[in-house]
């Protein structure tokens, strides 16, 4: 492989496909496809068209073993425990919706809860056929001034509710960007007999794993954010004693063979995703791993919220830096004239109109009804993206 560039304007020039012109502050959302992972999706691509039938009998289970026994080893799971899901959502509906609910069960999610998520759990207590099967809600408190507070939250609940099934838990929050206190959460939950369902959606990449010691029921996380895989390239984390009832969504050949089985065999698809794994994740190490990459985004994050916040006359999301996500933050905007944003579809169209009229691309999300942007940080980002957004901020609140 060839050197890496400079971290900056020469990585996203060299190693990132992204518009030029364009500032580009949102890889939370979907990721970007570095250059040589596009190249090496491409030859999959090339060799799964050049050999079909070759590829779909044989080569396609050998790439993809291959696969998993290395994002095993990179989040430190056993490979038996893992399987590939196009996407967090999937891997959360793939769990629910595989459970065995009682009358009166509970499933807890908080409403920093991704919405999809949330949609899930409410479609499983809706569709289980079971009477009483219900969904339940912890509202964080802002500020969050420790992570015991988040705990201790959630321990006087269970000592109230007896009848939690699962508890729906966030490793980084997406619209807030908070990093939960799962190594705290999960024994608690342990103590009630709850089942920990992790969605980690934004971790991969972004947080070291170590899914033994974590200890969670079940884990799933995106490798297509911020691990550089192609997009709808997702983990599924199982422990053993759960993997005799959890069913993928489609049902297809391997069915009542192995938990492996019923998971890779899901019909004709393009798989290749899955199958570049290794790549991103030797792309991720030659960048200097998550140290390297981290001490970079830090320092971006915490001068960009400092000029942000300053600047426009507001305040960054306010919880202890143990909960900051490494490479996201939130910063609130001020109001702004002839701008009306009440909702997460209201953030939606304005940020479709700020990329087309003003070529930035940020996002706006909504925490405890407040309006924020939520930043965040690539090795390809630079201190002047962050500073064309704060004057575009500037210039919509004098309009």
């Amino acid at each position: 492989m060839d050197a890496m560039p400079l971290f900056g304007k020469e990585m996203k020039e060299k190693e990132f496909p992204l518009t030029e012109g364009v500032t580009f502050i949102n890889h939370g959302s979907y990721g970007v496809v570095p250059r040589r992972i596009k190249e090496a999706q491409r030859k999959i691509i090339d060799e799964m068209d050049s050999s079909p039938d070759l590829w779909f009998r044989r080569n396609r289970r050998i790439k993809q073993d291959e696969a998993r026994h290395c994002i095993a080893e990179f989040v430190h799971a056993d490979p038996d425990d893992l399987v590939f899901v196009q996407n967090t959502t999937s891997g959360v509906n793939t769990v629910l919706k595989s459970m065995k609910l009682k009358p009166e069960d509970i499933i807890l999610y908080n409403d920093n809860t991704y919405r999809a998520v949330i949609n899930t759990c409410e479609a499983t207590a809706q569709f289980s056929c079971i009477a009483g099967v219900r969904t339940d809600l912890l509202t964080l408190q802002f500020p969050i001034n420790s992570e015991d507070e988040v705990v201790e939250m959630y321990r006087e609940y269970f000592k109230k509710q007896p009848n939690v099934k699962v508890a729906v838990l966030d490793h980084i929050t997406s619209q807030s960007a908070i990093r939960m206190p799962l190594e705290k959460l999960i024994p608690l939950c342990k103590e009630y007999g709850i089942m920990t369902l992790i969605d980690g959606a934004h971790a991969p990449g972004q947080i070291p794993l170590n899914l033994k010691e974590l200890d969670a029921d079940f884990y799933s996380g995106n490798l297509h954010k911020w691990l550089y895989t192609p997009r709808g390239c997702a983990i599924l984390y199982v422990k053993k004693e759960h993997q005799d009832w959890v069913r993928p969504i489609v049902t297809s050949h391997g069915y009542k063979t192995t938990f492996q089985n019923d998971f890779f065999k899901q019909g004709t698809r393009d798989d290749s995703p899955y199958c570049v794994v290794p790549e991103a994740i030797q792309f991720y190490k030659d960048l200097g791993g998550y140290e390297k990459i981290r001490d970079y985004t830090d320092d971006l994050l915490n001068t960009s919220t400092e000029l942000l916040s300053s600047s426009w006359k507001t305040e960054k999301l306010q919880i202890p830096k143990s909960m900051e996500a490494p490479f996201m933050r939130l910063v609130r905007l001020p109001e702004l004239k002839q701008t009306s944003m009440n909702s997460i579809d209201d953030g939606e169209r304005r940020i479709v109109e700020i990329i087309i009229n003003y070529g930035i691309v940020p996002c706006i999300t909504f925490v405890d009804g407040k309006v924020y942007c939520r930043l965040s940080a690539n090795v390809y980002n630079t201190k002047d993206d962050y500073k064309i957004l704060c004057d575009l901020v500037l210039k919509m609140i004098d309009k």
